[in-house]
């Protein structure tokens, strides 16, 4: 058993699971204390910190004990059946993106979930997000440094401790969260319709295959034929670098560089690598582009 203990924040007891045997005895003592609903969240890696989308962490509260996951660790398989237990409850809070990047990198649908933002949406709450949700339902403020952990690399390992007092405070609130709002939804004659907008959470298929949201800007709608084509061909050659380099794309080269190119702001033979990217790597992508250009 471990312990979070950060000044100025309570102590308490978690389950650190980075194992087969570990997990399955977790689960088995869900069932024999009759567990019938966790809240959950996962956190991620977003082409932050290196390339593409990647489950890094899942946290469990089951109003009792809190637990953290490593699905590095974990089979994906376990955590599959887990995720997807029609029979386990699971409380969230805007789930849609953890459901999408479950989707697209484990083909992992979540069930059984009761997501608590379109009940915030149903109650016309002014700042929607959960941090302030908390803060206005149960007075909970934000620990400290938490825009710190935003952008934490969750890849690491071991994981810093604000980092878990982070990650867990994320769940340890949804079920009194959950009990406030449907409170609030029963007085304001809201709760059937809630039960309606879970549901379709539920029925949406987790969003996969859409266009990066680089190529769906208006700035993009707005170019010619000619110059969308030629854009799309170096952000997939710039991609394709990234990947191969295991680099945030942004990293090898901003978006903002592919239009500055595109528009003749700057010339291909005039950029150079950035802090961390491979020289060679960085002169072949270029020559690729350069290629797309004739």
């Amino acid at each position: 058993m471990n312990t979070t203990d950060q000044p100025g924040r309570d102590t308490r007891e978690y389950r650190y699971i980075d194992s087969d045997k570990l997990f399955s005895s977790y689960r088995e003592d869900l069932a024999r204390r009759s567990v019938e609903t966790v809240a959950i969240d996962l956190e991620a890696e977003f082409n932050l910190h290196v390339y593409g989308e990647h489950f890094c962490l899942l946290q469990i509260f089951d109003g009792h004990q809190e637990a953290l996951v490593d699905p590095r660790a974990v089979s994906m398989d376990l955590l599959r059946a887990f995720l997807e237990d029609r029979n386990l409850l699971k409380i969230t809070y805007d789930s849609a993106s953890d459901r999408a990047l479950l989707f697209r990198t484990q083909n992992i649908r979540m069930r059984g979930i009761l997501d608590l933002r379109p009940a915030v949406e149903l109650l016309k709450f002014g700042k929607q997000g959960l941090s302030a949700v908390l803060e206005e339902t149960l007075g909970i403020v934000p620990a400290g440094g938490k825009k710190k952990y935003q952008q934490y690399n969750w890849m690491r390992r071991p994981l810093d401790p604000g980092a878990i007092v982070y990650a867990l405070e994320d769940v340890r609130h949804l079920f009194a969260l959950q009990q406030h709002l449907f409170a609030l939804l029963q007085e304001k004659g809201l709760l059937e319709r809630y039960i309606l907008e879970n549901l379709k959470v539920q029925d949406q298929d987790p969003q996969t295959g859409r266009r990066p949201g680089f190529l769906r800007t208006r700035r993009f709608q707005n170019l010619s034929a000619r110059d969308q084509a030629f854009l799309e061909a170096i952000y997939e050659v710039r991609e394709g670098y990234a990947r191969q380099e295991n680099l945030p794309p942004d990293r090898m080269l901003p978006n903002r560089t592919l239009l500055d190119i595109l528009e003749g702001r700057v010339s291909l033979d005039s950029l150079r690598p950035g802090k961390g990217v491979s020289a060679g790597a960085f002169a072949s992508m270029i020559g690729e582009m350069a290629r797309l250009r004739k």
